[in-house]
């Protein structure tokens, strides 16, 4: 019966990010679209009414996350407060499924990501500001975050991004940094529609808390 029910659960998480969290082919209709191109090029050209959220925004030095508090007051200086159902596009794949996967995470109602060449790009996008135009209201998918205590506490299936090896469905992805960790919980997720989560701190520490 438990067996059952866990599998009843990881159908529904999929069937669930399968709908609000999804590679896609073309542009929707009025769809805010989120650009994650670097800055020059997105305030160039990008679709209309783009906004532009580069990767390198959202990352230190080490390619490291800023604090919660920090992420969430940088989405709404860019217009956003999470009700949204955007479209996030982009030229290099790792940084665009980081964008797109770091949206979702922070919680996003919809994010879908344009797979393929980009469409054919007209006036430039919106630059974010230097203060929130938007407060974001949407609650955290706190259940898809991972840290270093859960992984020691419940020792999950890790996922490493840098093998190939077959995927544990409810698996935990880690990776050397928070860029590339993200990345593949979102081509795990949005692509195959796993019902991973991810550990957004570095493959080392995660591997150690778990032995």
């Amino acid at each position: 019966m438990r067996t059952a029910l866990f599998a009843l659960t990881l159908f529904a998480a999929s069937a669930s990010a399968a709908s609000d969290f999804a590679y896609t082919p073309k542009v929707g209709a009025g769809e805010p679209v989120i650009d994650s191109r670097p800055l020059a090029g997105c305030k160039r050209a990008s679709l209309p009414g783009a906004r532009c959220l580069p990767a390198e925004d959202f990352l230190g030095r080490q390619r490291q996350l800023p604090s919660e508090r920090d992420i969430l007051w940088l989405l709404g200086t860019a217009g956003l407060d999470g009700g949204e159902s955007v479209l996030v596009i982009g030229e290099e794949a790792k940084a665009r499924d980081f964008v797109a996967g770091l949206l979702y995470l922070a919680g996003q109602k919809s994010v879908r990501i344009l797979t393929g060449p980009l469409p054919r790009l007209a006036g430039g996008g919106r630059e974010r500001g230097i203060v929130r135009s938007a407060v974001w209201t949407a609650p955290m998918r706190d259940g898809l975050w991972v840290l270093g205590a859960d992984i020691l506490r419940d020792k999950p299936a890790l996922v490493d991004a840098r093998e190939s090896k077959p995927v544990a469905a409810d698996g935990v992805v880690i990776a050397d940094d928070a860029w590339q960790a993200i990345a593949h919980f979102t081509q795990l997720r949005a692509g195959r529609g796993l019902a991973v989560r991810v550990h957004p701190g570095q493959l080392a520490l995660a591997a150690a808390r778990a032995r």
